[in-house]
């Protein structure tokens, strides 16, 4: 199952429902292979009485057979009745049709031996189904951050007017004034009266909030003259954005950003890419959905690289994804044609064609590999350039043409395809096709 089969459907389901459709598919085929393994060496032989055939396989039934119950293993939707009749069809197409007894196969020994099969691959489907999860709604990561019994020193300060206290029950205090300058949210819940029956700590009224003492900690560092405190990972900086989005804390997140920008925080690795843009994206963090959807395509996108994340995702954000990854590639195809008809006659003349093979093998890998390859044929292609070269060292063509302008011509090359590659951001690509993200 790959993301190419759920072509124009990855909105149907958020991501987390086809995470568990995904692990089910997985369950389902690794019980189908053990348990059709056994019924190919030990069951099948004795439904097909009376049948000779010419070739016979290594479980000593036809091997035509025994190939089509192994396929049920690897491709479940193969069992149908005309999945059997198509193996059956091509056993008489490629042997002897005069000799081999499966032509004249009773009805009946085929009804018995579907039927046993049936009964094997339907038990395999119910184990799987036994282990299926219901998709309840997913924790966010954000609330699963703890942090320590008390808050940090600087924030408990004597004259504090009010006290905030967080998910994870760690209180801080603060002051009203400076909450209610750094976010209109704060300003006009702090200038609402108090109910009768609010909570008072010492005399102070507790605010409760919904984030963790990790997060707040980090965004109270920053609304007072002390050093910021950034968080030790980037999708915690994720998170901690979100916060000020959230109550509109508009300077203190450019001030976040711009932390980041000076490398104050770790940078997604790998495929932490994806994770970074399914967070992003669903938090409606623009800046950081775009950078981090242009990271993902330094990396192969299928669902195993994917893992876990898969379960962050909105169905929207996968499909806005893949067709970004689209529209990366076919510029990168575009690139590749354009570039090469628009090159010196000494570069297109060699006898073996080399770099009209070398561009068409990249053109090729891209359309067909857009997901199992990472979508970054500007780091590769010198050196693939110079690998092809050296495979024809004797075309006079090729070395006067790489003598004369060989490394121009390849950082020309390298630089028409990274503009190529970021021609469209993501939400450029969005509202030029009048996609909705809903």
């Amino acid at each position: 199952m790959t993301i190419e089969d759920f072509d124009n459907k990855l909105d149907i389901m958020p991501g987390a429902s086809l995470y568990e459709l995904l692990k089910y598919y997985k369950r389902v085929r690794a019980i189908l292979t053990s348990d059709l393994t056994e019924f190919r060496m030990s069951c099948a032989r004795g439904t097909l009485t009376g049948l000779r055939c010419t070739r016979l396989g290594s479980s000593q039934i036809p091997g035509w057979l025994d190939q089509y119950i192994e396929s049920i293993g690897k491709s479940p939707y193969l069992f149908d009745s005309a999945g059997l009749n198509t193996a059956m069809a091509r056993h008489f197409k490629d042997g002897d049709k005069e000799r081999c007894g499966c032509t004249s196969i009773a009805s009946q020994t085929i009804r018995d031996f579907w039927e046993a099969l049936g009964s094997v691959v339907n038990a395999g489907f119910e184990k799987a189904e036994s282990a299926l999860s219901l998709v309840r709604d997913q924790e966010d990561p954000q609330a699963q951050n703890s942090s320590a019994a008390s808050p940090p020193e600087p924030f408990d300060v004597p004259d504090a007017n009010l006290i905030i206290r967080t998910s994870d029950l760690v209180y801080f205090r603060v002051h009203k004034p400076v909450l209610a300058m750094a976010s209109p949210f704060f300003k006009v819940l702090l200038s609402l009266p108090l109910p009768p029956d609010s909570e008072m700590v010492d005399g102070l009224p507790v605010v409760q909030l919904s984030e963790s003492s990790e997060l707040l900690h980090c965004l109270i560092s920053i609304l007072y003259p002390v050093p910021a405190v950034m968080p030790n990972s980037y999708e915690k900086v994720l998170y901690l954005l979100a916060v000020c989005q959230k109550y509109e804390m508009v300077s203190v997140q450019s001030s976040i950003r711009a932390e980041v920008s000076r490398g104050a925080s770790p940078v997604p690795k790998g495929a932490e890419a994806f994770r970074a843009y399914a967070i992003a994206s669903a938090k409606g963090l623009i800046p950081e959905t775009e950078n981090a959807a242009r990271l993902t395509l330094d990396h192969p996108m299928t669902f195993e690289i994917l893992g876990e994340g898969l379960r962050l995702f909105e169905g929207w954000a996968l499909r806005d994804l893949v067709n970004f990854r689209r529209r990366c590639r076919d510029n990168l195809v575009t690139c590749l044609n354009s570039f090469l008809e628009r090159s010196p006659g000494d570069w297109v003349h060699c006898a073996l064609g080399s770099l009209n093979k070398l561009f068409t093998q990249n053109k090729n890998n891209l359309k067909l590999e857009i997901h199992t390859r990472p979508l970054d044929i500007h780091s590769k292609i010198r050196q693939e350039y110079l690998t092809a070269c050296q495979v024809h060292v004797y075309c006079k063509s090729c070395l006067r043409a790489y003598a004369k302008d060989g490394s121009i011509f390849c950082a020309g090359l390298e630089t028409e395809l990274v503009k190529a590659r970021d021609k469209w951001g993501l939400l450029t690509m969005l509202v030029s096709r009048g996609l909705s993200r809903t």
